[in-house]
């Protein structure tokens, strides 16, 4: 017998001995069948009512995190990528590192079905092996969709505020939208070119943007139109209506007068004139000339704020000249056409010497009408500056300029055309009674005495004749040598009446 038959027959008598044990056993209790064992306790049936959590209930509204918004940088992925092992650290908010994830193989991306054409990784297997940063994620989409809005507000707003200055600014301008409501008188010379005309009318103040203007006589065909001569324009004129101005008939063909005032005229010798010569009345230029003539010209902003100690307000401003008018002319035009003129003539460079002497405008004006009354030659106004400058300058031994011009204004022109006798407004213009300057001009000067008025001769005359006859003056130091020179004049005077006194004897025995 084999070993094999051995193993079988010890086996047959394992089971023999178990079976007689069995029946040896009390049979009081049936045996356990497997059905009847109480069934194992499962997780799920610790939370009964609880149905299993799924990730995409955890975060319904959200759509799956892409790896395109996450990183919009970034290269295309390479699918064959994920096969490597990535390991995940899962953050929460409150908790921080909670554990790590480790897939395998189970990482890929899949194309979706979105209209964006755009693939997204999908996870494989249960919902706990996907990473749990999705609160980080959405805060950051938060916070680029805000940055995102506001870059968008601002640039929206930056360019509507950018369009709105430019219609305001041209829009203005081409709608003559302006409160200046000015007529203003404007040479357009002969044979000026478009560029030209454009700035001529910058220069007055009738419009602010010349290229603006050619573009639009260009494209209206009429800046070939446009006539010489003198146009009545207002600032707040359209461009179009300005145009037709332009290529309309000047103020030309009208009937014009051609008027001078000499240097030293006073206001109302000018205002006689203007009425001789029809082009308005005397009494109309008066009243405008010194209390409405405001035409936003620069020497304006130095007129004195207050002037009621004066006689006539513009005394002074009408500068000597030759004038083209028109008979009938508006008044308002007059007034504006000797003003521009006068603001013209006062240079810059004046206003700087003015501060450096300590001179207002009015000052300065006042000084050159008395120094234009008593010079017999522009060759002796320097010198009869530095008089007057050296009297000023050391008022405590000269505190009177003391001259004869000053009287002959009260005299002749205040106390005539004063509604009522006024002694206080006579002595502010006497410089034999006031101290220092008069209350305003005695004249209207012409550039020669302006000009010697801010810059008087080096002298230490404090005196001074003048021969109204010859038209020489005699300067002296001291007082001794001015009365003098005084005797000497009136010789000089009395030898000239009688030299007339014996023509006229000597013409009447020859007729």
């Amino acid at each position: 017998m084999d070993k094999k038959d051995l193993n079988r027959d010890d086996i047959l008598d394992e089971i023999l001995r178990e079976t007689e044990e069995s029946a040896r056993m009390p049979q009081n209790e049936p045996p356990v069948r497997f059905a009847d064992r109480e069934p194992p306790i499962r997780y799920a049936d610790q939370i009964p009512e609880e149905p299993p959590v799924r990730f995409a209930d955890q975060i319904p509204e959200e759509p799956p995190v892409r790896f395109a918004d996450q990183f919009p940088d970034a290269p295309a992925m390479d699918p064959g990528a994920f096969d490597e092992e990535v390991v995940h650290q899962v953050f929460t908010e409150d908790e921080g590192v909670i554990g790590q994830i480790n897939t395998m193989h189970g990482f890929a991306p899949q194309e979706d079905d979105d209209l964006a054409g755009e693939s997204q990784p999908a996870f494989h297997g249960s919902p706990h092996s996907m990473p749990h940063n999705t609160g980080s994620h959405r805060k950051k989409r938060r916070s680029h969709r805000v940055l995102g809005a506001l870059l968008m507000t601002t640039l929206i707003l930056g360019v509507s505020i950018g369009l709105s200055s430019l219609l305001m600014i041209y829009g203005r301008d081409v709608l003559g939208i302006n409160s200046d409501s000015t007529t203003k008188i404007v040479t357009i010379p002969s044979g000026s070119n478009m560029e030209e005309i454009a700035q001529i009318l910058k220069d007055n103040g009738i419009i602010n943007r010349p290229d603006f203007f050619i573009t639009i006589a260009g494209m209206s065909d009429k800046d070939s139109s446009i006539k010489p001569g003198d146009h009545e324009l207002r600032p707040d004129m359209a461009y179009e209506t300005i145009l037709n101005e332009l290529v309309s008939e000047p103020m030309n063909n009208a009937e014009s007068v051609d008027v001078t005032f000499r240097e030293g005229i006073t206001l109302c010798d000018a205002a006689d004139l203007l009425e001789e010569n029809e082009v308005c009345t005397a009494e109309a230029f008066l009243d405008y000339f010194n209390n409405d003539a405001k035409f936003g010209l620069s020497y304006e902003a130095y007129l004195p704020s207050f002037q009621d100690d004066k006689f006539y307000h513009m005394e002074g401003y009408l500068f000597p000249d030759t004038y083209t008018f028109y008979k009938e002319m508006d008044v308002e035009l007059v007034c504006q056409k000797i003003l521009t003129n006068f603001n013209d003539k006062i240079k810059p460079t004046y206003y700087d010497r003015m501060k450096a002497l300590n001179l207002s405008l009015d000052e300065t004006i006042t000084l050159a009408s008395i120094i234009q009354a008593e010079a017999g030659s522009v060759d002796q106004m320097a010198d009869i500056s530095s008089v007057f400058w050296n009297r000023l300058n050391h008022s405590d031994k000269f505190p009177l300029l003391q001259s004869n011009p000053t009287s002959k204004y009260v005299e002749q022109v205040i106390k005539p055309h004063s509604m009522s006798y006024n002694e206080a407004l006579y002595n502010s213009y006497d410089t034999y009674k006031c101290v220092g300057l008069p209350a305003g001009p005695i004249g209207n000067p012409g550039a020669d005495a302006i000009q010697a008025a801010l810059y008087p001769s080096s002298t230490d005359y404090y005196y001074f004749w003048a021969n109204t006859d010859t038209k020489e003056t005699y300067f002296a130091r001291t007082l001794e040598e001015h009365e003098k020179n005084g005797e000497k004049i009136r010789k000089e005077q009395q030898a000239a009446e009688a030299n007339d006194d014996n023509e006229d004897k000597d013409k009447n025995e020859d007729e």
